[in-house]
This record gives C-alpha cells, structure tokens and sequence, in this order.
C-alpha cells in the first residue's frame, strides 16, 4: 500500500509540473472503503476521480465524473456540495459454505456501479479540503449475483497541486 501511494504521489507531482493549467487534486479516504485518490478538474465545477480503493481485502479502482454545486450556510463559508456517477472494477475476498465445509475464495472479481455525495470545506489560506463523503454502490459479485451497499460513509483530505489562480 506504501509503494502504491508513492507511485500515484509522484505522478500526480509530475504532472503537475507539466500542465499548470489543469487543477488536480490527491487525497486520501477512510470508511468502508479507504484508499487515495486522484482528481481532475476539466471545467469551473466538473471534476473526473479516480480512486483505488481497498474493501473486504481486496481493491477496486473507481472512477466517477462529478460536479460541484455551491452549499451556502453562512455568508463566507466555502463549502460546496459534490455529486458523482460512476463505475468500478477490481476484486474481493469471499467465504462461502456448502453443508458444514467453509471454503476461502481469493480474489473473486466485482464490476459495479457507484454513486458519490459529499460536503466539502476549501480551506482560503492553504491548498487543503475536508470532506464527509457518502459513496454507496451495486456490483455484479460471483457469489452473490448483485450486491448492494448503502452504508459507505467516509472521510476524506485532498491536497491541490495546481491553481489557476
């Protein structure tokens, strides 16, 4: 897991260093489902993600398209409401039994489909966000045929690399 998050740190640093004019951001998500992402903002509130997440011991790479919708609280919180639609791929780990025997699957492959909502605070004075990010899915899973979960609830901090300011 350390060597996957220096990989995607270091690209994500390489390529900002290329394309000053594109916002990027590198984050890191607790929750059911935990790992880092890695997002792209291609207009003034539309942002592609990408994520590599890790979940019941196996990893899923998500990718959303999103949009950022202002929130207004108060009159100088910078707090914008997110929503996404996507998709993922990737693998977990099954136990099944027939009868009295327990079998261990590893690496069962998943598809699925992913929604994501979340509350995001900008800090002003330093390029970090905060967000309390909902994110439930569907996939297509082996054992099962269709697995649904409506209870990922995470926690998320991204770096901004690039400004065009």
């Amino acid at each position: 897991m350390k060597r996957t998050v220096v990989i995607i740190l270091s690209l994500c640093l390489s390529l900002s260093a290329l394309a000053q004019s594109i916002d990027m951001e590198a984050g890191l998500r607790s929750g059911l489902s935990s790992g880092v992402s890695l997002r792209v903002h291609t207009g003034s509130s539309d942002w592609v993600e990408g994520m590599l997440l890790s979940r019941n011991q196996g990893i899923q790479l998500v990718v959303l398209k999103g949009k950022n919708n202002p929130y207004v609280i108060g009159r100088n919180i910078p707090l914008t409401m997110q929503t996404a639609f996507g998709g993922h791929i990737g693998n977990v780990r099954s136990y099944y039994h027939a009868g009295e025997i327990y079998y261990d699957r590893r690496w069962l492959p998943v598809a699925g489909i992913d929604f994501f909502l979340a509350a995001t605070y900008q800090f002003s004075h330093f390029p970090v966000s905060l967000s309390l990010d909902y994110k439930p899915f569907a996939e297509l899973d082996p054992d099962r045929f269709l697995r649904v979960n409506l209870w990922d609830f995470g926690f998320s901090i991204r770096y901004q690399f690039t400004s065009k300011k």
